[in-house]
């Protein structure tokens, strides 16, 4: 394998001698995707777009969005972008302070539904800009897990979540990257101004953009027949693809991330930013709002895959990638994998979509790193890539090894139940995080909590079973039962009472 990726290498870089201009770059760019991803037949699907000088450079499609039916990826194919939408949603942000419809700096105890609470006390700090940054001071775990992972409420529930379940970090204002901000300014959006962070999004981007497979609804991708890539995870017995069982809904789709987009539409939201707001010659935004959301507060450095991280601003990291100045996201949920970068002064950015979570994160962002060396030092690469992906595969191999050894230590567990599985079938219910609910038979027991499913198996603490809503990372579901049957169920520190 080592020859063959080689020899691949060598001869894309050999072009050099016989093409010229664009074209060696481009067959250089498709030549070394095309090896990796032979090589790393985790990845299902993946589109790229490049661009360069503002404009598109190279784009293309490569693998499957549908395995069972051999569906072929498209570059209208869409993805889930997960994380990617803060960087849209921050755009939106700016752009309504633009418009003197919201003030960024001022404290959210001004806007609806906060100002209502009796207790403002530990939000009078805290501007829409700091939420947006993640420079809060407050957290809110529950509220952040039923919008991305539950769903299943409604607006007058999650302001009660709100109001009750905030907590104070006593006024430590550091960065700490969290979705709560996203979803407050959504709650505030909805509660203020009667507004949707979705619709806003369609009428002052989306659709100014001409993003035609781009929505903020997993059921318009449905409804219109985009066909969207289907959601994988290769961390497994068999090291392949699987189909993720835990799938997002409209409801979680949330504004810290919910969005499909394809990489056609995608490299036009990347081409606004490196153009400062013109769309097609025609300048649509000023300069000003991009700069809103590009400026950033400075954080611990800190490296992050192929980027050292300075600071975050409104949807953005800046860092460095190598020597050079970038500005990125990334996104990844079970099944995803999303990638946001461009380098300012080279003029350089890319976006890059994958169907797989596990392993997409570093395969997508090999690949981009080896096309920022590619673009800015054309002639040569100054790292061995060969060496690179050797390391990535073993590593990913390492992964693979570490997860089967795992299964089958946990495959001689036996169940530590009182009683038989369909005892513990039902609906939990706790009135706040949602329902659990329960479904058995004589082969296993599944376990569903909103958008989250999984399929249950033995825990080693008793009137236990564990489950794997994401899937590789389990966590315990325990029972409260007597002789006489079972009452409750605790999962993730909450109790579900069983419904009679």
């Amino acid at each position: 394998m080592k020859r063959t990726l080689s020899r691949t290498l060598i001869f894309a870089v050999l072009t050099v001698n016989t093409l010229t201009g664009q074209d060696i770059q481009v067959k250089q760019i498709d030549s070394l995707i095309t090896t990796i991803l032979k090589d790393f037949k985790e990845i299902p699907g993946l589109s790229i777009s490049v661009v360069k000088d503002e404009k598109p450079f190279f784009t293309k499609a490569y693998g499957y969005s549908n395995l069972r039916k051999q569906t072929k990826a498209t570059v209208n194919t869409p993805y889930y972008i997960a994380s990617v939408t803060k960087s849209f949603v921050g755009l939106l942000a700016a752009k309504l302070e633009t418009d003197g419809i919201i003030n960024l700096d001022t404290s959210i105890t001004n806007y609806h539904p906060i100002k209502d609470f009796k207790d403002t006390s530990i939000f009078e700090n805290v501007t829409i800009r700091e939420l947006l940054s993640h420079r809060s001071g407050i957290r809110n775990d529950l509220l952040t897990w039923k919008f991305s992972a539950i769903g299943d409420y409604d607006y007058s529930t999650m302001i009660y979540l709100l109001k009750k379940k905030t907590k104070p970090l006593y006024n430590d204002k550091r960065y700490r990257y969290d979705n709560l901000g996203y979803n407050i300014f959504d709650i505030i959006l909805h509660e203020e101004l009667g507004l949707s962070w979705k619709k806003l999004l369609e009428k002052e981007l989306f659709n100014p953009l001409g993003m035609n497979h781009t929505s903020a609804n997993i059921s318009t991708a449905i409804k219109m027949d985009w066909s969207p890539a289907l959601p994988y995870v290769s961390i497994n017995e068999n090291g392949t693809p699987r189909e993720a069982l835990t799938k997002k809904n409209d409801e979680t789709f949330q504004a810290a991330g919910g969005v499909i987009s394809s990489i056609v539409d995608m490299q036009k939201f990347l081409m606004l930013y490196m153009r400062m707001g013109s769309v097609n010659d025609k300048k649509v935004f000023s300069d000003t709002l991009f700069s809103k959301t590009l400026f950033t507060y400075d954080k611990k450095k800190e490296k992050k895959d192929i980027f050292t991280s300075e600071g975050y601003g409104l949807g953005w990291n800046k860092g460095q990638f190598k020597d050079k100045k970038v500005f990125y996201h990334f996104g990844g949920f079970d099944g995803y994998f999303a990638h946001l970068s461009f380098l300012p002064k080279e003029n350089i950015g890319m976006v890059i979509l994958t169907n797989e979570s596990h392993f997409g994160d570093n395969v997508s962002n090999l690949i981009a790193s080896l096309i920022y060396d590619l673009l800015t030092k054309p002639y040569k690469i100054d790292i061995d890539y060969t060496e690179q992906i050797k390391k990535l595969r073993q590593r990913i191999n390492k992964i693979q090894k570490a997860f089967k050894r795992d299964r089958e230590l946990r495959s001689h567990r036996n169940w530590t139940l009182m009683h038989s599985f369909q005892n513990y079938a039902g609906t939990y219910i706790n009135k706040l995080a949602g329902n659990l609910v329960i479904t058995a038979d004589k082969a296993g027991i599944t376990v569903n909590l909103g958008i989250s499913k999984a399929i249950a198996s033995p825990s080693s603490n008793d009137e236990s079973i564990r489950v794997e809503f994401r899937d590789g990372r389990g966590r315990d579901v325990l029972f409260i039962s007597n002789d006489g049957g079972t009452m409750a169920a605790v999962y993730n520190g909450y109790v579900f009472l069983k419904q009679l």
